[in-house]
């Protein structure tokens, strides 16, 4: 069973066995849209080069925000990491657990209907 650690380093059950972190709004996210982002240690482990995505490349794209979506401990961090424009727009080609897509689709059913 997957484990991911929590920010005051005690172990969670990995995003298959909780329920993602869903903000209210997507307008709340602002997140950047360009440029690197760096990922917090308890979503990508080793060193930081692996923790440090190209927002311009597409595929390293996709890569942080399936990162993000499912491993994040809390919406604060989906608000200060993800772009909701970006989001709108990758949303259908990114691959997300399905217990991720369906959370994130019953809140915010713009998202499934593109």
């Amino acid at each position: 069973m997957p484990y991911v650690a929590a920010r005051d380093g005690r172990q969670q059950r990995g995003p298959t066995n909780r329920a993602p972190s869903v903000p209210d709004r997507l307008d709340d996210l602002h997140g950047h849209s360009v440029g690197l982002l760096e990922l917090p240690k308890h979503m990508a482990a080793g060193h930081r080069s692996r923790r440090v995505l190209d927002l311009e490349d597409p595929a390293q794209q996709r890569q942080a925000y399936q990162t993000v979506l499912c491993r994040a401990a809390a919406c604060c961090e989906i608000n200060d990491l993800l772009n909701p424009g970006v989001l709108r727009r990758i949303w259908r080609h990114l691959h997300l657990p399905v217990k991720v897509r369906q959370e994130w689709e019953s809140r915010h059913p713009a998202l499934a209907a593109r």
